[in-house]
């Protein structure tokens, strides 16, 4: 087995989650996606729909009292402010079900035995592929929600066989939920004696100021403003010579010789 590399030392060691084993999860876990959802998404939804709720709830009373029944139940429910929420919390309820279910049955991450020296691809509540981490050639994965790591195996069917190509792939998608979603890729790669990732709060700032850099160019050169290097790194420095180029060009305060034209 390779021997751990160690993070460098400007990043903070990875704290990955771990399984009730000890397994480290490479990707987010299932609570880490689903709550988010059920603790903020849902009960705005629930709220929204809940009139509709309320409605079922009068008829249902209604049909009741007709019937002859007037219990605790039928008073509970007499009041508009009742019905609602019993509506929202009912909804909230069976919206949540409904997110849960889809949720397991699709999620997919990849447990690290560290003791073990294995992986384990899980898909679901299944676990569909294991390799040794001896097999694993490359892990690459995006810091950003949305993106997804890659994790390259070794087909021992085909080693040497001079096929550069040859091999599996494992893709276990929002790698960069949150930290300690990424801090499970990073895990994995110094396991396997390859140079962990920057700490994801690093990589998501360079991400951010790359992005800035890119329509900050954009901006120059619609105006055929010179880019200066230390534009990359100054926002305020390129903010205040684009805010003077825009008022040079339109006639507001005179240019200086190497100003675009007008």
């Amino acid at each position: 087995m390779t021997a751990p590399r160690p993070a460098d030392a400007a990043s903070p060691a990875p704290v990955p989650r771990r399984t009730r084993a000890g397994a480290v999860i490479v990707g987010p876990s299932l609570r880490a996606r689903y709550r988010p959802a059920a603790l903020i998404g849902l009960p705005m939804v629930a709220v929204l729909l809940s009139t509709f709720a309320a409605a079922g709830i009068q008829q249902w009373r209604t049909s009741r009292l007709l019937g002859g029944h007037d219990g605790p139940l039928e008073q509970l429910l007499a009041p508009a402010w009742m019905q609602l929420l019993l509506g929202a919390l009912a909804l909230w309820v069976l919206f949540s079900l409904w997110a849960l279910v889809p949720m397991i049955l699709t999620h997919r991450v990849v447990l690290l035995d560290e003791q073990a020296g294995t992986l384990a691809l899980r898909r679901g509540l299944r676990t569909v592929d294991r390799a040794p981490l001896e097999q694993v050639r490359y892990a690459t994965g995006d810091a950003q929600r949305g993106g997804m790591a890659v994790i390259g195996l070794e087909d021992p069917a085909r080693t040497g066989h001079g096929d550069d190509d040859s091999g599996r792939q494992w893709v276990v998608p929002e790698s960069g939920w949150d930290d300690a979603s990424f801090d499970g890729l990073r895990t994995l790669q110094a396991a396997v004696g390859l140079r962990p990732a920057p700490h994801r709060t690093v990589l998501v700032r360079e991400n951010r100021r790359a992005h800035r850099e890119r329509s900050h160019r954009e901006l120059a050169a619609r105006l055929g403003m010179p880019w200066r290097e230390e534009y990359a790194h100054d926002d305020a420095a390129f903010q205040a010579e684009f805010d003077r180029v825009r008022r040079v060009q339109g006639g507001k305060e005179p240019g200086r010789e190497d100003d675009p034209p007008r």
